[in-house]
């Protein structure tokens, strides 16, 4: 597809473009309107040392060196499918990532939940952060850490209202109106063409039988034409000979 035909079958096939145009802004607005928008809430869990480690009196905030290991350890705990299960058991269709908060040096368990609706991500953020010392309880159970020697857990940070995602109608609507413009520029290049072969071959048609028309009308009209191509060769013979 030359730039310039493009550009040629635009200009004469205007009227299709402005119906493609509008039918893709109504195709827009379509898929924006049945693409429903995501509910997004975010929390903070963070380790603290055992009460051995931190002493009588002492600052568990100063003790938090060497807890990033353990952290992990319960991380990797929810991107099991036991933890997803249980997750999807409370809330059906939230999707909860647990990860460590990148943005600290410290350990900072994060918690990203998505859901079709408020409710359901609230939902699913309290669930997993109430789950977080259980985990790490029955984690340390497993390996004998008795008293004061367990590790805790604390919530750090915890939405109490979800935000509004609305990331998947946009794409929604990127997406439609893209192949909207996609299919009106197809659709318009290709009628154009159709087109033009038609009024091609009517021309030539017409061409064609105004030329036979002529010879109709003028019997003796093949016959002068025999008689000039002799003409010509004759010449053509003559200057031979005197060449």
């Amino acid at each position: 597809m030359v730039l310039s035909e493009f550009v040629g079958a635009i200009r004469r096939r205007w009227y299709l473009a402005v119906v493609g145009i509008l039918l893709t802004g109504v195709l827009g607005w379509s898929a924006s309107a049945f693409v429903a928008p995501s509910y997004t809430a975010r929390g903070l869990v963070l380790m603290l040392p055992s009460k051995n480690a931190v002493g009588p009196g002492g600052n568990p905030f100063l003790g938090l060196g060497g807890l990033d290991l353990p952290a992990r350890v319960v991380v990797a705990y929810y991107t099991s499918a036991p933890a997803q299960e249980a997750i999807a058991e409370v809330t059906p269709g939230a999707a909860v990532t647990v990860s460590m908060e990148e943005s600290t040096r410290g350990p900072v368990i994060a918690i990203d939940v998505s859901a079709d609706s408020e409710a359901n991500a609230i939902e699913a953020l309290n669930f997993v952060a109430d789950s977080i010392p259980e985990t790490l309880g029955r984690l340390q159970d497993e390996v004998n850490a008795k008293g004061n020697a367990r590790l805790r857990s604390r919530p750090l940070a915890l939405d109490e209202t979800a935000a509004i995602d609305g990331s998947g109608p946009l794409r929604a609507r990127i997406m439609a109106v893209v192949l909207g413009i996609a299919m009106t520029a197809v659709l318009i290049y290709a009628i154009d063409g159709i087109a033009l072969r038609r009024r091609l071959a009517r021309e030539e048609r017409a061409a064609s039988l105004a030329a036979q028309d002529v010879v109709d009308d003028d019997p003796d009209l093949d016959e002068r034409a025999d008689q000039d191509d002799r003409l010509d060769r004759d010449d053509h013979v003559v200057q031979r000979l005197h060449g």
